[in-house]
């Protein structure tokens, strides 16, 4: 028996001879301080269980119960052996409910389940269903563990609802999908159909090294990247969907099984999330799901294109790790199915573009964030979107992103960071997230040490406001600032083509000394990050508010067009300036290290996000 992190493990033989008290009392000791319920639920469940795993015969075979995984979620029971039939490693992956009933499905939601929490107050909750709740552990299993992944260890599942009893309300409906899996799931009254099954699955005979291989693997997370463009647009599998990403991405491939239907007609649909929440990975493998059906669009040129607004580096950075060009909107081509577009916030002029776009495909799905719109001519914004659709008869359906995924994760980081910014928030929030966030004093310092997490492997970027003129010469070190140790001197972002995909995977040392500006930020990130905090935007602590000088901004675009708009209102262009720090602030996985030019900004920033 073993405790590692979180779980407990032992054979279902030493679980055999234990109550339900003691195995949830090491469960306890394990997890820490589980609530009430939960612990009713390990000694409830977790016998009922290993009863019948004792009647399979596979006593000598080793259960891990609360499996902890990097995707935030824990594996009710894991069990380790080898497949009766072929030899091979075979990790089963067991979900367990309690559940004795569950609500009609009125919402038609595909993916999730009401449950009553609480007949007498009314409260109902969405779960997952637990096809799905099992499908992705075992995704993410076979694509992100390293003993597993390559096939290396087989993957099976199976759900075990030991107090439910109508097996079929389970597979009817929004359901039905699901019905091919209806063989891994068992209920009330099937426990002798569950032993026999496992009884074949798996040899009783222990195998130590499967265990082993399976407990000290690890992990290569990260969320999807640009490189999987090619992936996708040839039909290979790509990323794990988790939490609301597995709704939306049911929704979208409901609609493309009906896309070439004489009934459908044009259809937008809106993912809207703040960063790290997955809406690329929900978007490519839209395209993913497309062309499993209709087969590969190589190159980006079939009946689904994957397309960005005007964005030189973010589409220089796509082509290079992926072997792929997205499409500007301007050039995608007619005839189209699918259009799936990223960083839609950034369209300007978008009624001519998105009345351009239908013209040429009959499904568009746009991935944005009004929060990440740096440009006063910049109309991506949802109900902008909306209105478009309202205007032209397209129908339209909206999905909100909230949880994050990216790698660690960022946690509430977002969010605090929007109480921060937009909230105006000045008591201390109690951030919850893995990412590091560190405040320097010195600019040289802080630059030391981001060389050396380079030296270390890491991807790192400084980043700055665009509060400096630029050259468009990184020979020339356009970014000066005193400091106590030695005047601070950096150059602007490459500007060559040919350069642009070189710097941000960081081919060279000195391009880390090339300081990235927002347009090098938006749609990309990495492991590490430093940012300089100007004084553009400072914090008044008397009139408890933002303050913007525009006057220090250099980005002549973004002042001219603030200067060409019709009255722009003063709030909408300090939104806009704190988009910018928004971008720029959640670029990384790992770390964020600050530095300010006011003491006063600072002072607030760092209490209010605790660090």
């Amino acid at each position: 028996m073993d405790r590692t992190d979180g779980c407990y493990i032992a054979t279902i033989g030493a679980l055999y001879s234990m109550s339900g008290k003691e195995i949830a009392d090491h469960l306890r000791e394990s997890q820490g301080n589980p609530s009430e319920s939960e612990y009713r639920s390990w000694e409830n469940s977790i016998p009922i269980l290993v009863k019948v795993l004792h009647q399979a015969g596979l006593d000598a075979l080793t259960l891990v119960l609360e499996y902890q995984t990097p995707i935030g979620s824990r594996i009710d029971a894991v069990l380790l052996g080898e497949g009766k039939t072929t030899g091979k490693p075979l990790v089963l992956v067991i979900e367990l409910k309690q559940w004795s009933a569950i609500e009609e499905n009125v919402a038609g939601r595909e993916s999730s389940v009401s449950i009553c929490l609480s007949r007498a107050e009314n409260r109902f909750e969405e779960r997952l269903h637990p096809v799905q709740q099992t499908l992705t552990y075992a995704k993410h299993l076979r694509m992100n563990h390293s003993n597993v992944a390559d096939g290396k260890m087989d993957v099976r599942c199976r759900q075990f609802l030991h107090n439910f009893k109508d097996k079929e309300q389970l597979f009817q409906g929004s359901y039905q999908a699901y019905e091919p899996l209806r063989h891994e799931t068992y209920t009330k009254g099937e426990e002798e159909l569950l032993a026999a099954d496992l009884r074949n699955l798996l040899s009783s005979e222990p195998n130590p090294e499967v265990v082993e291989q399976f407990l000290t693997g690890t992990y290569v997370l990260g969320q999807i990247g640009f490189q999987d463009l090619g992936n996708v647009l040839a039909r290979k599998e790509n990323a794990t969907m988790l939490d609301d990403q597995i709704e939306v991405n049911r929704k979208i491939c409901t609609m493309i099984d009906q896309l070439h239907s004489p009934q459908f007609g044009k259809h937008l649909m809106i993912i809207s999330g703040p960063p790290g929440t997955g809406k690329t990975v929900v978007g490519l493998h839209a395209i993913y799901a497309y062309c499993q059906k209709f087969g590969p669009s190589w190159q980006n040129r079939g009946g689904c294109i994957f397309a960005l607004p005007r964005s030189r580096t973010l589409s220089l950075v796509i082509a290079g790790a992926s072997g792929v060009s997205p499409a500007y909107l301007d050039a995608v081509p007619f005839g189209r199915d699918l259009v799936v577009v990223d960083e839609a916030h950034r369209i300007q002029q978008l009624e001519s573009t998105m009345t351009s776009l239908f013209q040429k495909a009959n499904m568009v799905v746009v991935l944005q964030d009004d929060r990440q719109r740096i440009r006063i001519t910049e109309e991506g914004t949802v109900d902008g979107f909306r209105r478009f659709a309202q205007a032209h008869g397209i129908s339209c359906s909206v999905y909100s992103l909230v949880s994050q995924k990216r790698a660690g994760y960022l946690g509430s980081y977002v969010s605090d960071l929007d109480k921060l910014f937009y909230d105006r928030q000045k008591q201390p929030l109690k951030r919850q997230s893995a990412l590091e966030l560190r405040c320097w004093d010195d600019l040289n310092d802080l630059d030391r040490y981001l060389h050396s997490l380079l030296s270390a492997g890491r991807h790192v970027k400084w980043y700055a406001p665009f509060c400096w003129k630029w050259t468009f010469d990184t020979r020339n070190k356009d970014i000066r600032i005193a400091q106590p140790s030695g005047d601070f001197e950096k150059p602007w972002n490459p500007q060559p083509k040919e350069e642009q995909y070189r710097w941000y995977v960081g081919e060279k040392e000195e391009y880390l000394d090339q300081v990235g500006c927002i347009y090098t930020a938006q749609g990309l990130e990495f492991d590490d990050i430093g940012v300089i905090w100007w004084d553009d935007l400072c914090w008044d602590d008397d009139l408890h508010d933002w303050h913007i000088d525009l006057s220090s901004n250099c980005d002549a675009t973004f002042m001219a067009a603030i200067q060409k708009s019709s009255q722009p209102s003063k709030q909408e262009i300090v939104e806009l300036v704190l988009n910018t720090y928004r971008v720029l602030l959640t670029r990384a996985k790992s770390s964020v290290h600050i530095w300010f030019r006011d003491p006063v900004t600072r002072d607030h920033v760092r209490k209010v996000l605790d660090f």
